[in-house]
């Protein structure tokens, strides 16, 4: 056995992790002079994770590698790697690696670099720990600590409106990992274990404290996920953010939300793979009846996500609702693979493939954002214009972050988008009809988000450019290195969809319990250059092009939805005027009563002494 072997079999998560603490210890050392040296550091770290990562290829396709370490919290740590969580740890290190590169420029113009890049550490190892987590408690745990060291990255600006707002998303984390917590909880106690295994057996019987259970989660991680309705986090927090961190957290940290929806699907809703094909359709109910509310929250994330971007003006409030969107798109496709059970491999693979695929073009349109902001200090879209001229490259990087995004052939966007479409369109030829309304809302929602990158794009770079723009600097070297990866890798896919399925997706859809008939038969060799597909794009371009005219002409890109579709009216603001207010009632009701019963009480026991004392002193 040779040593990296060995190495991958036996310490790589543990590797991984002491690499990231080691890195985060010499950062605070590592200032003044020696900041280049700082950066690096971060990025060398970054690659050598990720290499040790990729060399892990060979074992994974063995089967999943499982690290136990015990006696540590009572019940020791688990981690295991799989198909599923290696193809998101590997984009993780690929993200923070292009991110590292382009935060050089982004966090040099905010200050306080040793601050950002410690945390910028922190995240990126808690992300890869939730994600390699085996057990329960281990990725609670670590989700937790992704949560707080990313909101340290979302308020690095400081100041009062972007502090209240980091409130805002570090409330709706700390309530959604009650959830999750409050869900472990439940289920260790009604299965006894604390790991990711199939348990659709043992739900089948557990009668309605199944859904309350599969509830917790689903809400603890949509919140993450940025589901509607609990999406409100998302563009508050978006705004004062940087750049760099709005990328990762659009490009990866909210699809690790989606990633514990989708944990949820494929083990703890699925059976063993033993007994799948002989299941009785009793054990697949539950996956069924949850894949139907999964559905339609993804398409409400959807519809309410392209609206919204619709109404802004703001380029990083626009793009953190599409972010939203974008995540609804992701969480119907896993709600097709929870509904249809055993022949959900469709809805699986489109998930998974979109998380990849919108993590590359929303960081991109993040830095593309970014880059523009940092040469014009402006970010009302309809300020600007014309900046193809100053800024070419960048332009360049933005159209094909744009085609991406809106799904045109031949761009990464349309490979993911088009396996979601058949996905739906399974579910209501498997499954009940009424998911025929889902797919016509799917094809509008794509041609909403093809009028909404019209503006973006039309408003920024074309037409013409405002005179106060006129004698700004070019591209930025770094900003356009890191945009120039994401744009290549974006083509790449787009021009080769067929690679990434058939490296990573496939071999993970085998190792699940789906049907392998139904991967031979309808994913294996998937033609992605099919007429259907291609005339459908063309038709949703014709039609997000015609909302883009019409709502240009008559006004339509200020509306508002109703405020019902909100959580913050009705979760988030009594929970924090809760928080706040009941120690305020605690001291006025409370305190203040037993301060002064307190003082009175003394008063009456130094009258006493003191009386006591005279006595005494007169007998004496």
């Amino acid at each position: 056995m040779n040593l990296t072997r060995m190495i991958i079999q036996l310490w790589l998560p543990t590797i991984i992790i002491i690499f990231g603490l080691v890195e985060a210890l010499i950062i605070p050392f590592l200032g003044g002079k020696r900041r280049f040296i700082r950066r690096l550091s971060v990025k060398v770290m970054i690659l050598m994770t990720t290499i040790l990562m990729i060399s892990a290829y060979g074992e994974v396709q063995k089967g999943p590698i499982i690290y136990e370490i015990a006696n540590v919290f009572g019940n020791g740590i688990i981690f295991k790697i799989d198909y599923l969580n290696y193809t998101l740890m590997l984009f993780a290190g690929l993200m923070w690696l292009i991110v590292s590169i382009y935060s050089s420029v982004d966090v040099k113009n905010i200050g306080r670099e040793r601050s950002f890049f410690f945390f910028f550490t922190i995240t990126y190892i808690s992300t890869l720990g939730t994600l390699m987590a085996g057990d329960l408690l281990s990725f609670f745990l670590f989700f937790e600590i992704m949560t707080f060291s990313s909101y340290a990255l979302m308020v690095h600006r400081r100041g009062t409106e972007i502090i209240e707002a980091g409130n805002t998303y570090i409330y709706m984390g700390i309530i959604g990992g009650l959830s999750i917590l409050s869900g472990i909880l439940m289920l260790s106690a009604y299965t006894q274990s604390y790991e990711w295994v199939n348990l659709a057996e043992k739900f089948s019987q557990m009668g309605m404290i199944k859904y309350i259970i599969s509830g917790l989660f689903i809400f603890g991680f949509g919140v993450k996920a940025g589901m509607v309705p609990f999406h409100f986090w998302v563009p508050k927090i978006y705004v004062g953010a940087p750049i760099s961190v709005n990328a990762l957290s659009s490009g990866i940290l909210m699809k690790v939300g989606a990633y514990g929806i989708l944990r949820v699907v494929v083990t703890i809703l699925s059976t063993s793979q033993e007994v799948a094909v002989s299941a009785e359709a009793i054990v697949w109910s539950t996956s069924e009846n949850l894949g139907v509310v999964i559905i339609w929250l993804g398409i409400l994330t959807m519809v309410v996500g392209v609206f919204m971007a619709l109404q802004q003006a703001n380029m990083k409030r626009m793009l953190a609702y599409h972010s939203v969107s974008q995540m609804g798109y992701i969480i119907m496709g896993i709600g097709v693979a929870a509904y249809l059970g055993y022949q959900g491999a469709m809805g699986f693979s489109g998930s998974l493939y979109h998380m990849v695929n919108h993590g590359l073009f929303k960081a991109l349109l993040f830095m593309v954002a970014g880059a523009v902001y940092m040469r014009t200090k402006e970010l009302d879209m309809y300020q600007l214009g014309g900046l193809w001229r100053k800024m070419p490259f960048t332009a360049f990087v933005a159209l094909i972050a744009v085609f991406g995004i809106t799904g045109m052939p031949g761009f990464n966007g349309f490979a993911s988008k088009s396996i979601l479409h058949h996905a739906i369109i399974e579910a209501y030829e498997y499954g009940h009809p009424s998911f025929r309304y889902a797919e016509m809302l799917f094809t509008l929602v794509s041609a909403g988000t093809v009028c909404s990158f019209l503006k973006f794009y039309g408003f920024i770079f074309l037409g013409k450019c405002p005179e106060e723009h006129q004698k700004i600097e070019g591209d930025d070297p770094k900003m356009s290195l890191a945009m120039g990866i994401l744009a290549m890798l974006i083509v790449l896919i787009g021009l080769n969809p067929s690679v990434f399925l058939n490296i990573m997706i496939i071999p993970g859809l085998m190792s699940f319990t789906y049907d392998p008939a139904f991967i031979d038969k309808y994913i294996v060799g998937m033609n992605f250059w099919n007429s259907q597909d291609l005339i459908s794009m063309v038709g949703v371009y014709a039609l997000g092009t015609g909302i883009f005219i019409v709502g240009l002409k008559y006004h339509l890109f200020h509306l508002h939805l109703p405020k019902w579709l909100n959580a913050e009216k009705f979760l988030y603001k009594p929970v924090t005027d809760f928080c706040e207010e009941f120690p305020n009632y605690c001291v006025q009701r409370f305190e203040k009563r037993m301060i002064f019963g307190d003082v009175f009480i003394y008063a009456i026991l130094l009258t006493v002494i003191m009386g006591l004392l005279v006595i005494s002193g007169l007998q004496a």
